[in-house]
């Protein structure tokens, strides 16, 4: 009868916590089952998609409903200034370079914000890209100086089904390339969850293309030359719907979670070296 009651007490607790779903690689790198800090966002931040890690010490971040960005303090964990740069709009991710923050909207269209903390001016850069393309990451390359755009739909699915791209967007002529650099293939992912990429990062110590899905929870590490080389599991409940990835200079992951059953989040994952 005590083995009888062990044995449930230990299968109820098991199935009380989500574990990662078979198919999937280990990571070595990160202990993606416990964040070794959490950051609870205000209400205003509910919709949190992209981040940007400054200095170890602040956030630039953005909801995907309104024109507004938003300097968060990891030590003071608040708000400590809000930066208006467009009208409401359904905006997904951004890249901080120097003083110029860029900001993605889903349809392809690239807010540039010049002197973005202290008296911003927006430029807009349209691309080839619609809604249908659904463009969700956004991050800054400064060894080829482009932005890397990852979309989460595909305008040519018809003809090329279960086809997703990144794309680079090319500072010094201030275009889209239209050849992809990444393709990401269902096959080769191979997860019954249709992956759909929310953000994109480049990873400081490897230099590998990191892509986050909300769609399955799912994070893939591609080479540089955009070879799938694993695929990580983020079925935990802290990853309530991971939207926006960064990544510290010393290889420390960020991930941020829009609101679902409780606050959105950031969390961060020391990096193993």
């Amino acid at each position: 009868m005590k083995f009888n009651l062990a044995f449930l007490t230990f299968f109820l607790l098991l199935s009380c916590q989500k574990q990662p779903k078979a198919g999937f690689d280990d990571c070595k790198f990160y202990k993606l089952n416990e964040p070794s800090a959490v950051w609870e966002m205000p209400e205003m931040l509910d919709e949190i998609s992209g981040i940007e890690i400054i200095n170890n010490q602040k956030v630039i971040c953005h909801n995907d409903e309104d024109g507004n960005l938003f300097v968060y303090g990891l030590n003071s964990r608040i708000v400590e200034k809000t930066i208006p740069f467009a009208k409401k709009g359904d905006y997904e991710d951004l890249a901080i370079i120097g003083n110029t923050a860029f900001v993605l909207q889903s349809d392809g269209t690239i807010f540039e914000i010049q002197n973005y903390l202290d008296i911003p001016k927006t430029i807009k850069h349209k691309t080839f890209l619609t809604e249908d393309d659904n463009a969700e990451g956004l991050f800054y390359e400064p060894k080829k100086n482009r932005l890397l755009v990852a979309c989460k739909e595909n305008s040519k699915e018809k003809k090329e089904k279960g086809t997703k791209y990144v794309y680079e967007f090319l500072l010094d002529e201030n275009t889209l390339n239209p050849n992809p650099i990444l393709t990401i293939s269902q096959n080769d992912i191979g997860s019954k969850s249709q992956f759909s990429p929310s953000g994109i990062a480049i990873h400081p110590v490897s230099k590998n293309i990191y892509v986050l899905s909300f769609v399955g929870k799912m994070l893939a590490e591609f080479s540089s030359e955009g070879k799938l080389q694993k695929l990580y599991s983020l079925n935990y409940e802290h990853f309530q719907q991971p939207e926006g990835i960064s990544f510290s200079e010393n290889g420390d992951l960020y991930i941020s979670n829009e609101a679902k059953k409780s606050s959105a989040n950031i969390l961060k994952f020391n990096y193993i070296q």
